[in-house]
């Protein structure tokens, strides 16, 4: 018999299998696809298929998607929210459910490697969260995705970015100085947590999210590729709940 565990964000819908021999992803469906739900509903709707795990922070018409999809299952479906604590972490919202419950996940599957880290995810925002090794989250923050400033200033500004430059470190035309622009943004954003959270050391940088592949070559110090963090630590809170 095998589980589904959903990963519903604000542009995509993922999902994997979890078996008794191991677990592994089976879709990543963009909810602008007008096939999306039917794919979905053909891994839901195996009949091997037990129970439903789900994360979600889809809102407005995403989350209504998603309820269709789930109204008619024959399987209970297990929402999964954001928990003060949990095995080792401890989250710093004062009230947790206002954390997003990818990002609590991600957490709570880095938690377990007893290290202070920092976790990166570019996905429809940028999030970053930082983790002691004794389990603290330290507190987080979110800012504008770089794909999202740069479809922004086209948007603002018609026929000004019409390409997507490249970044140095100062430009000598428009474009790559945009580029150069939120490069710089980031490159600092992150250095300036670093230092203030982490005293300046260098600690493993866990990058997840759709974009990740784009900006990993880009970032500097002890960079790790993390693309499945938030299905971790799903099973791992599958695990603790004992389900």
């Amino acid at each position: 018999m095998a589980d589904i565990l959903i990963d519903s964000g604000n542009s995509r819908l993922k999902l994997a299998r979890r078996e008794p021999v191991g677990w592994q992803r089976v879709a990543a469906l963009d909810f602008d696809d007008a096939h999306a739900l039917e794919q979905a509903l053909a891994v839901l709707a195996a009949p091997d298929v037990e129970r439903v795990f789900l994360a979600s922070v889809s809102k407005g018409w995403r989350a209504e998607r998603l309820d269709y999809l789930l109204s008619g299952l024959r399987v209970p479906v297990h929402p999964i929210e954001s928990m003060a604590e949990i095995g080792r972490l401890r989250v710093a919202y004062a009230q947790p459910r206002q954390l997003g419950v990818d990002r609590f996940l991600a957490l709570l599957a880095a938690s377990d490697d007893a290290r202070d880290c920092l976790l990166l995810s570019f996905g429809s925002a940028l999030t970053v969260d930082a983790l002691a090794a004794d389990g603290r989250h330290l507190g987080g923050l979110i800012a504008p995705s770089p794909a999202f400033q740069w479809q922004a200033m086209r948007d603002r500004f018609p026929g000004l970015f019409e390409r997507q430059g490249d970044a140095g470190l100062l430009a000598d035309n428009t474009a790559d100085a945009l580029a150069t622009g939120i490069r710089h943004q980031l490159l600092g954003m992150l250095q300036r947590v670093l230092d203030g959270a982490f005293g300046g050391a260098e600690v493993p940088v866990l990058v997840g999210g759709g974009d990740a592949g784009i900006w990993l070559p880009q970032l500097p110090g002890r960079v790790e590729a993390a693309p499945d963090l938030v299905f971790l630590g799903m099973l791992r809170y599958i695990e603790l709940n004992g389900a």
